[in-house]
């Protein structure tokens, strides 16, 4: 974990709409697998507690580790998120997709995304290390659908022996719920999550927390 949100950050968090749900309640708002053009099933279940992986390193800029704590849901402030996982499997694309559906307690959610979004204003390049060796990563920006109550859009490029690898992030604050959504490519075809998905969830979210 990339540490402790700061107290400007805390500052910052002003009263959110909307109300925390239970983890039954985070998997019921799950984007069903019949809402999900093109794809095969798509199970979701909640994130269970595990130990950190010691082959993966931290990143080598913290700005980067706070932008990528946030976009998995695993920054916590004062108590953790309930955390719903969701895997896509596309017909006729070879490159899988996640979300992370992560609803937060009091004002959590915006500090988490306040976080995220002064990441993002430093955050460019970063090394890891892990299993498959040293990666190098370039971090850019793109304008982000304008949904939710906030939202950033963003992608990391590495290049691989078997060419570039791009992994695209499209992240929306909603009331007490950040979800994340991601899309791996080639930097080519397939590049982006479906926006009618990621609308239709946004929704769903949405009518969960009234």
């Amino acid at each position: 974990m990339a540490g402790a949100p700061s107290a400007s950050a805390s500052a910052a968090a002003a009263v959110v709409t909307g109300r925390w749900l239970t983890a039954d309640e985070v998997v019921a708002a799950a984007v069903p697998d019949a809402e999900v053009p093109g794809s095969y099933t798509n199970p979701v279940g909640i994130r269970t507690f595990r130990k950190p992986d010691p082959r993966f390193k931290p990143p080598s800029d913290l700005a980067c580790g706070r932008v990528l704590d946030a976009a998995y849901a695993e920054m916590n402030v004062n108590t953790a998120p309930t955390v719903a996982e969701q895997t896509f499997n596309w017909k006729d694309d070879a490159y899988g997709s996640n979300s992370y559906l992560a609803s937060y307690k009091a004002s959590a959610a915006q500090i988490v995304f306040t976080l995220l979004r002064d990441g993002l204003t430093t955050c460019r390049y970063y090394e890891q290390e892990g299993p498959s060796g040293l990666r190098k990563n370039t971090v850019t920006t793109v304008p982000a659908p304008p949904l939710g109550d906030e939202a950033v859009q963003f992608e990391i490029s590495t290049p691989t022996e078997a060419g570039r690898h791009v992994r695209q992030y499209t992240v929306v604050r909603t009331g007490h719920c950040v979800v994340t959504f991601t899309k791996s490519s080639d930097g080519h075809v397939g590049q982006a999550f479906p926006p009618a998905v990621i609308a239709r969830q946004i929704t769903l979210l949405e009518e969960a927390q009234r």
